[in-house]
């Protein structure tokens, strides 16, 4: 199911912020989470979560558009300028604001300029996604150890028995007392990619793919079986340069 993403809007002019509400119904994947007159209570309903993208006018009362935008410069909230003042199109520019639209807004200039922030936000998503599941917490049963593990800095994965020995990048290692693929989840890396029946390699590691193993950058030298090596060659093959 496609994301849809909430629009706020803030404009001390009613008739704008309707004829806004108006354009952003007739797009697809966008919503207004909120729409208001007042700066500060807008300011305070983004920061909250009611909206992914906010479109603004520059000059209001108590609160202009400009110092809001630069409130949420560190929130990674894209700030799109809507406003009959073009003089201050450069100023929207230096508080990082991502666009910039004349009133009354052309539509199509409006889906253009959400576009942009959509992906801006997809970009932000991702990321933020990988640094907030960007580590686990190994340890035993009883709580006695807890170690902190990035998974980006993991080599490989290598099953004995019940046991899996992950090796990280420092040269330290440590065991997680679960199947293979019960590991692999425990793990939470989308670039550990399975090579043979008891190995498992950081992508992101792998200098060489040879027929019957791939070299990481440590060095190591980890066995590939045949089930699981084309589907490594698949991954190198996509990025090959010709």
């Amino acid at each position: 199911m496609e994301k849809r993403y909430k629009i706020g809007l803030i404009d001390d002019e009613v008739n704008s912020l309707e004829i806004l509400a108006l354009e952003i119904s007739m797009l697809q994947g966008f919503d207004v989470g909120f729409s208001t007159v007042d700066p500060v209570m807008g300011l305070e309903y983004i920061l909250n979560g009611k909206a992914d993208i906010l479109i603004t006018d520059i000059m209001m009362p108590e609160l202009g558009g400009l110092e809001l935008s630069r409130q949420l410069i560190d929130s990674g909230i894209p700030v799109i300028i809507c406003t009959g003042h073009s003089k201050y199109a450069t100023q929207g520019y230096k508080v990082e604001a991502l666009g910039f639209l004349q009133k009354p807004p052309d539509p199509i200039e409006l889906a253009e300029a959400l576009d942009i922030a959509k992906k801006k936000l997809d970009s932000l998503y991702w990321l933020r996604k990988e640094v907030e599941g960007g580590f686990v917490v190994v340890g035993d049963d009883l709580g006695h150890l807890r170690q902190v593990v990035w998974p980006a800095e993991i080599l490989y994965m290598e099953q004995q028995n019940k046991k899996s020995i992950v090796k990280m990048e420092d040269g330290s290692e440590f065991i997680l007392v679960s199947s293979f693929m019960e590991s692999l989840r425990k793990l939470k890396s989308r670039h550990m990619v399975r090579v043979h029946q008891s190995y498992a390699v950081n992508i992101l590691k792998v200098r060489k793919v040879q027929s019957d193993e791939c070299e990481l950058v440590s060095g190591d030298k980890i066995s590939m079986s045949k089930t699981y090596r084309e589907e490594l060659r698949r991954i190198f093959e996509i990025k090959r340069i010709q």
